[in-house]
């Protein structure tokens, strides 16, 4: 009886010795690891996941290996060879050695990164196009000079589209910050922020020669070319019809841009011009020769004196010979 309380004993401390200090080749995890011979990745970062597949338990230490670092990426389109002992000095480093077998590990492996770096050139055009569907006005184009602090964009395989933030006085031109947002399938990627220069061009009239004050501008007087309007005022003139037979307020020079405050419709009488005044009601109708007082367009209101009675009365402008008076 004595005997088997000893045996028990013993048989109790061996179970115990084993599950304290288990045996050698035993383990408590269970890891699987299958090491690829060719790889691609899409960020920045190469991990042991992108490399392998990586099953088993714990799962804590799976997802440990899945997100080990093992070196920075290639460039996009570009190829990069991982080679064994680099690998395996990687993976000793980490604490994971023991869970894998030297002979596991490849000779090389080789790692490409998707995708294709997007020029500065594409960025402007992107811009260009975009900036050019928001302006809404096919007479004046939008160029894109100098970007500026403009992160790199990484484009991968695959259908694309693209956003652009821009302050609502883009269509003035000049400098301002703009946002480049990427696309995939619908879903925000990346979002890059710069400074872009931005030039308006439009067709424009200007002055083929010095044209005096109170000119009336005729057609062998002005031209259309394309020209940038960023600093240009808002009322430049864009059509000739908006100057054509009207004359200057003020001097303009050879090739200086027209703008619409420079023009004006010329007066149909001026100061000392004879005309006819006119009073007509429903049933009455006189009229009396009068003198021009200050010039007036039509429908202008204007002092005119009666020639016979000197007396000064206001009219309306009718015509080139006619001033309707005030009754």
């Amino acid at each position: 009886m004595r005997r088997l309380r000893i045996d028990r004993r013993f048989f109790l401390l061996g179970i115990l010795l084993v599950w304290l200090y288990p045996v050698e080749g035993a383990s408590q995890s269970t890891i699987l690891l299958s090491f690829k011979s060719q790889a691609s990745v899409q960020k920045e970062m190469v991990y042991l996941g992108d490399i392998a597949t990586i099953k088993g338990s714990p799962r804590s230490m799976v997802e440990k290996m899945v997100h080990l670092k093992i070196q920075a990426s290639p460039h996009p389109g570009e190829v990069s060879i991982l080679s064994r002992p680099s690998l395996a000095s990687k993976i000793e480093r980490s604490g994971f050695y023991h869970l894998i077998a030297n002979l596991q590990i490849p000779e090389e492996i080789e790692v490409t990164r998707e995708g294709r770096i997007l020029e500065r050139e594409e960025v402007a055009r992107i811009l260009e196009d975009h900036l050019q569907k928001i302006l809404g006005d096919e007479k004046k184009s939008v160029r894109v000079k100098e970007i500026q602090g403009s992160e790199r964009f990484v484009v991968l395989p695959g259908p694309i589209s693209w956003e652009v933030k821009t302050p609502d006085r883009f269509y003035q031109g000049g400098n301002m910050p703009i946002s480049l947002i990427l696309l995939a399938d619908g879903q925000k990627v990346q979002e890059a922020r710069f400074n872009a220069r931005l030039e308006i061009y439009a067709d424009v009239v200007v002055a083929k020669n010095y044209l005096p004050r109170h000119q009336i501008v005729e057609d062998k007087d002005v031209q259309v070319i394309n020209k940038n309007i960023t600093m240009q005022p808002p009322d430049v003139v864009t059509d000739l019809k908006d100057v054509l037979g009207k004359r200057t307020t003020l001097s303009i020079h050879n090739q200086e841009t027209l703008r619409k405050s420079m023009v004006e419709v010329p007066p149909l009488v001026k100061k000392g011009d004879r005309v006819l005044l006119l009073v007509e009601r429903d049933h009455f109708r006189i009229t009396a020769q009068g003198e021009v007082k200050e010039d007036g367009r039509e429908g202008d209101r204007i002092r005119v004196v009666n020639t016979s009675s000197k007396k000064e009365v206001y009219g309306r402008v009718h015509d080139a010979q006619t001033v309707q008076v005030d009754f």
